[in-house]
């Protein structure tokens, strides 16, 4: 498994340099063409690799040759929470309360037009498709049901560094779920020691 991963990481190294063909890989990478064909395969299979015929000038059966899909250039990038980190800083030194209130809004409602939810769809339906969403993003979502409104709960914040500099990311994931769900959401974290998310919708 570990060599897998080693394999797949130093093709898609050297696929962001150049385009190249399976041969040219195992050439470069000192291993067998077998060994390079099933994790290029994954890969492709994943999106982040696009395999093209490659023109030749010379006569004969032209190869195909891999490069990078457009898009995941940044695949293996850790620069992500530290960026999101500063930007939380700076943010609020350039807009008023009210006015990072409405860009979070927007930023929910940019979350959600994503998933395109159909309103034909039952809200049970629509609230997993939510879930999912956030589940995938790394959160750790419970739903329950008190009273007559469903809870939405998650042990695990993925935007926890965000979330501890600026309370008002939250209003961006409350949008979120009100957007999708198509319900009015109150948004309830705990933000003292472990974050705990908690979103409330209202019938």
């Amino acid at each position: 498994m570990g060599l897998a991963m080693s394999t797949r990481n130093e093709i898609l190294s050297l696929l962001r340099r150049d385009p190249l063909t399976i041969s040219e890989l195992a050439d470069r990478l000192d291993l067998a063409r077998n060994a390079i064909v099933l994790p290029l395969q994954q890969l492709e299979a994943e999106g982040l690799v696009d395999g093209t015929t490659r023109k030749e000038k010379r006569a004969g059966k032209p190869a195909l040759e891999y490069s990078v899909a457009p898009g995941q250039e940044d695949v293996a990038s850790r620069a992500y929470p530290p960026f999101t980190e500063i930007l939380m800083e700076v943010l609020p030194e350039q807009l008023s309360g009210s006015q990072m209130k409405r860009l979070m809004h927007q930023v929910g409602q940019k979350m959600a037009a994503r998933l395109q939810p159909d309103e034909r769809q039952s809200f049970d339906k629509r609230l997993k498709l939510a879930t999912d969403f956030v589940d995938n993003l790394g959160a750790e979502t419970v739903v329950e049901t008190q009273d007559e409104c469903t809870v939405i709960r998650s042990y695990s914040c993925p935007l926890a560094r965000a979330v501890r500099q600026q309370p008002c990311v939250c209003h961006a994931v409350s949008t979120f779920f009100a957007q999708v769900t198509g319900k009015k959401v109150k948004q309830q974290c705990n933000r003292d020691g472990q974050l705990i998310c908690e979103f409330v919708i209202t019938p």
